[in-house]
């Protein structure tokens, strides 16, 4: 498929579509970003080193992020 065909389709695509696809896109761009692989690359060493969390810490961070975000 080339980009033009490519544009076509997306252009073809309802508003909803279109914000799916614009998000699975930026998750891609960011998967394979090199800030995010020195910091998977930091956070492995950690663990390596003795540094791991609790579960409870675990929930208590995620909880305090949702909390953040829905804010």
């Amino acid at each position: 498929m080339s980009v033009a065909e490519l544009q076509k389709t997306i252009r073809g695509l309802n508003a909803g579509d279109r914000k799916a696809l614009a998000t699975i896109a930026t998750r891609m761009k960011q998967r394979h970003a090199p800030a995010r692989r020195r910091k998977l690359t930091a956070a492995m060493r950690a663990m390596d080193a003795g540094e791991k969390f609790t579960w409870d810490e675990v929930k208590k961070l995620r909880a305090e992020r949702r909390k953040a975000s829905a804010e």
